[in-house]
């Protein structure tokens, strides 16, 4: 009988750059204003910062930003592992979408809240969530 060390996997390589491209797909949130907000307690604070800054400040033919930088711009002190955990958050909610692992495009505007995410907000922003969807639509 042999003993044997078990295979440590390699370490995931980020790349140090992002394309990212705007998502027109329609929706009643815009992500680059305050509108955002709604999504807050959905996908957590560092990735809606995150969202506001990709959409306000992606051109609409896209843009490439290093990593390290855009980390930094929100907040993140450069702190690249941090910024692909939100990355990542905002690709598993629909707010990004990855199409290669440094392809990304960013939603212009997100849609309504769903009612499982209604469950996740406070329950005085619920009801004036609720009763602004009310309004708008009616």
């Amino acid at each position: 009988m042999t003993d044997t060390l078990p295979t440590i996997p390699a370490p995931i390589t980020r790349p140090d750059h992002l394309h990212v491209c705007a998502d027109t797909t329609p929706g009643v949130h815009r992500t680059d204003n305050d509108d955002i907000y709604w999504w807050l307690p959905v996908i957590g604070p560092t990735a809606t910062v995150l969202a506001q800054t990709l959409a306000r400040y992606t051109p609409t033919g896209g843009m490439t930003w290093s990593t390290a930088e855009l980390a930094q711009r929100i907040g993140l002190s450069g702190n690249r592992s941090k910024l692909w955990v939100s990355l990542n958050r905002l690709d598993q909610f629909g707010v990004a979408h990855f199409h290669a692992t440094d392809v990304l495009t960013i939603r212009l505007t997100l849609p309504a809240l769903s009612p499982r995410q209604l469950d996740r907000l406070p329950a005085d922003m619920a009801t004036a969530y609720r009763n602004d969807r009310h309004t708008s639509s009616g």
